[in-house]
């Protein structure tokens, strides 16, 4: 295995074949007089909720047909059938608009996917004020989703500021060069979905420039792995500080608690790269393949901190993807899947003050990975988008390893392979946002 002395020289080369952008807020106004400042509501979400109610009392009969989707503070059971009732009862109707109303719910990554899908769909989402169902909201929401880009989510902040999301060029946090060992003797790093192609990758990083012992987790045990992924945790297991493989569903709180409970060392850094990748129409999507996509990513998260020593963490990583953010044919739900895992981890950073928290939402990867083994990407590349090699993407990992610490600091990265493009950063941004800082 590589020395770290040597891993760590390649961390600084190889990062700047990474591209990073950090989302930034950009205001927007209302958009101006719309024709109408009000819909003829038809509403899908719970009845008894206040903005619910308050968008039925608006409607009005002689007012465009629109469909809502209300939605709360996080996504629960019965949300994904919702968004997918929303998306069948604008189709239905030959292309009625469709407004996602929500208060950290998310949706609008599903959303985006079926309208890029289905392109008489006409979809907007706004991200509202936790506690505001005053009477003027309702005005307020048909004038935002009238004047609404296509794409574009809005955000309602609680004194009333309308943003929407701008992206600025980042320069990641330099890595440990020489590199600066494990941040405390002795201690574990868990990666979940550690025997993945990322997975056991992240592992040789932590392990040979962290100083880390890694931990993987997985539902395949090593015996099902094919002959290169083996060799590698085999390599891995032997150079210290070793490893330990652990077999569990993340999903599953009990077996997750047994597995982790047999680690000796304090577990002070979380890789979190367990997911699962499927395909197809929104149309065509059940609200179980929905959920289904998202267990293992905003799920499987929470059940791994559930079972952790917070005050011990010191880093989380988590792998997402840049699917959450720009819309990708056949790929609603996984980006739905993605977009819920963000909102999961940032919600969790409020209960991690000593850890670094960051989303790294990557372009699909090339040399490791699910999209490498299902050999799309030159697909990828032919669409004009930028695929992630392996070593400047793990290149990346170390210097996400030097995040600054506590809640306040929480946040998200998109990462993309070098040159241009042409996905990302989605078009019609303020270009004041996309020079380096």
């Amino acid at each position: 295995m590589d020395s770290a002395d040597a891993a760590g020289a390649r961390a600084v080369r190889g990062a700047r074949a990474v591209r990073a952008f950090r989302p930034v807020p950009v205001r927007v106004g209302d958009g101006g007089p719309p024709p109408s400042a009000a819909f003829r509501w038809d509403v899908a979400g719970d009845p008894r909720d206040p903005l619910a109610v308050a968008l039925r009392h608006a409607s009005r009969r002689d007012a465009e047909p629109a469909v809502a989707v209300v939605l709360g503070t996080a996504h629960r059971s019965g949300d994904s059938a919702l968004l997918l009732e929303g998306i069948a009862r604008a189709g239905a109707s030959g292309g009625r608009r469709l407004v996602l109303l929500h208060r950290g719910a998310g949706g609008g990554s599903l959303l985006r996917s079926a309208a890029l899908e289905s392109p008489g769909l006409r979809v907007a989402a706004l991200e509202l004020p936790v506690r505001d169902a005053g009477p003027g909201l309702p005005a307020r929401i048909a004038r935002l989703a009238h004047g609404a880009t296509p794409g574009i989510e809005l955000r309602v902040a609680g004194d009333g500021t309308v943003t929407r999301t701008g992206w600025r060029a980042a320069v990641l946090p330099e890595p440990p060069v020489p590199p600066d060992g494990p941040a405390r003797p002795g201690g574990a790093a868990l990666v979940t979905g550690g025997l993945g192609g990322l997975g056991l990758r992240a592992a040789a990083v932590l392990s040979a420039v962290r100083g880390y012992r890694p931990v993987l987790l997985d539902t395949a045990s090593p015996g099902e792995l094919p002959r290169r992924p083996a060799a590698l945790l085999r390599r891995l297991c032997d150079a210290p500080p070793g490893a330990d493989v652990l077999t569990a569903d993340v999903t599953d709180h009990r077996a997750v608690a047994r597995a982790l409970g047999r680690v000796p060392l304090p577990i002070r850094a979380v890789v979190h790269c367990a997911g699962v990748v499927a395909g197809g129409p929104v149309a065509l999507a059940r609200s179980r393949d929905l959920d289904a996509l998202a267990a293992p990513k905003a799920d499987g998260l929470g059940t791994v901190l559930d079972t952790l020593d917070p005050g011990a963490l010191r880093h989380l990583v988590v792998f997402g993807s840049v699917t959450a953010r720009v819309a990708h044919r056949q790929l609603g739900g996984y980006g739905l899947a993605n977009e819920l895992l963000r909102r999961e981890a940032l919600r969790r950073a409020a209960a991690l003050p000593r850890c670094a928290t960051v989303v790294a939402e990557w372009s699909l990867w090339s040399g490791a990975g699910r999209a490498q083994e299902m050999g799309a990407v030159a697909q990828a590349r032919r669409m004009g988008m930028a695929p992630v090699p392996l070593a400047p993407g793990m290149a990346a990992l170390l210097r996400l390893l030097r995040w600054p610490a506590g809640a306040r600091t929480a946040g998200t990265v998109v990462l993309t392979g070098p040159g241009e493009d042409r996905a990302f950063p989605p078009e019609g941004l303020d270009e004041r946002y996309n020079s380096p800082t």
